[in-house]
């Protein structure tokens, strides 16, 4: 009885945090829709812009009180039994696999900067989608447990791919001419030790400047979208 209980507190709490979450992404959704740039001038578009960016961050501090409001339901659940305690430890680990929340620990930093000799846009002057992949992989491969390139959060669905001059991930424009700062958390020496492989970089040379260094304390910010599953369903 008392396992059984835990869990319907659980299924409270995931449901309150799950409605919250999707109320917050689908008012900036239809905030972002309303945004009609067609008719009016560049003054009046830039003072509607930074409205919007106003409200958006209203939304998220709200949001960002109601998930303290949650954390404290569940550290008060937490403490009732076992099995709950157990219950919000799994929560929290998908919580991270996920990355709907912060998370922070040790890893390393690398930054790539662009060749400042390099001129024009040509794509073979510059790192493509398939050079950030290929570190993503090498990451993932030395035990990284949470990536981030330019504070964009790499997930299991995030997709990396070019887009014109641009590279783009989670929807988010990556420009190749700039320098690209990826974190990862994880054991710092492991993956310090597998970066330092003279084979991990030498399809970038000629193309930008490679440097990383270790860190005991690097934050990577959650992602702050919704998951939607449309074809994939549990097996019962």
């Amino acid at each position: 009885m008392g396992k059984i209980k835990a869990q319907i507190t659980v299924a409270v709490v995931l449901g309150i945090l799950g409605f919250m979450l999707s109320y917050q992404f689908k008012m900036i959704l239809k905030q972002d829709k309303t945004l009609n740039l067609s008719n009016k001038n560049g003054t009046d578009v830039t003072v509607e812009i930074e409205q919007y960016k106003k409200q958006k961050k209203e939304l998220e501090g709200k949001v960002n009180d109601l998930q303290n409001q949650i954390k404290n339901y569940e550290n008060a659940a937490a403490g009732k039994s076992d099995a709950t305690k157990n219950l919000l430890k799994e929560l929290e680990d998908t919580r991270i696999f996920t990355g709907s929340t912060d998370v922070k620990g040790p890893g390393i930093t690398i930054y790539i900067t662009p060749d400042a000799k390099i001129f024009g846009n040509n794509v073979e002057d510059h790192i493509t989608d398939k050079h950030l992949v290929y570190l993503v992989n090498e990451l993932k491969f030395a035990g990284a447990e949470a990536i981030s390139i330019n504070d964009t959060r790499i997930l299991s669905r995030t997709g990396i791919r070019a887009a014109g001059n641009y590279i783009l991930i989670n929807d988010e424009k990556i420009s190749p001419s700039r320098r690209i700062v990826i974190q990862a958390i994880g054991d710092k020496n492991l993956l310090y030790g597998d970066m330092s492989f003279p084979e991990v970089f030498s399809d970038f040379k000629g193309l930008c400047d490679v440097k990383f260094e270790k860190s005991d304390n690097i934050l990577i910010k959650k992602y702050n979208k919704t998951y939607k599953f449309e074809y994939a369903k549990p097996v019962q």
